[in-house]
Parts: structure tokens; C-alpha cells; sequence
């Protein structure tokens, strides 16, 4: 679990650092189209679906967590449980 804690947070922070980076190189371009600017975005591109993809591997690790606690309880789950997750109400019959 920790791994991909870790993954998130590190895809978030190589993400947050190339918004920065094509913020920076906008204005140092007088937002104007360079080969820079061109760089900084495509940069962005790929952290953005590097960060997606993160995202994407937590939620399948919830969604594993959540099968097994439903899996292992012995009494009815049903669509009134409180998620421990993020404290909302959750259809687990979905």
C-alpha cells in the first residue's frame, strides 16, 4: 500500500512541477510558441498521464480493499454502510 501511496504522491509532485514549468516558460516567452514552450507542454502531457495512471492503480487498490472487507464480514452488507474510505454512503451491491 505504501508503494502506491508513494507512486501518487510522487506522479502528483512531477505533475504540479511541470504545470509550474510551462507557466515559466510562457511568460519568459512572452507567451509566444517556442520550441520551449512546445517542450514544457509535451512535458506536461506525460506527467498528466503518468499522474492519471497513478490515480487509476489507488482506486483499483480501494476497490480491492473494499472487496475484501465485504468478503470477509459476517453479517448482510448493505447499500446504507458508511464507506471507510472517504465517509460516504456507498452501494456495495453495485
Amino acid at each position: 500500500m505504501e508503494k502506491v501511496v508513494d507512486c501518487l504522491e510522487n506522479a502528483y509532485q512531477e505533475f504540479v512541477d511541470a504545470a509550474a514549468a510551462v507557466l515559466e516558460t510562457k511568460a519568459s516567452s512572452d507567451c509566444e510558441r517556442t520550441a520551449a514552450t512546445d517542450a514544457a507542454l509535451e512535458s506536461f502531457k506525460k506527467k498528466w498521464e503518468t499522474f492519471k495512471a497513478a490515480c487509476d492503480l489507488a482506486e483499483e487498490l480501494v476497490d480491492s480493499v473494499k472487496q475484501r472487507i465485504t468478503a470477509n464480514t459476517t453479517f448482510p452488507v448493505n447499500e446504507d454502510m458508511i464507506d471507510i474510505f472517504d465517509h460516504s454512503i456507498v452501494d456495495f451491491d453495485d
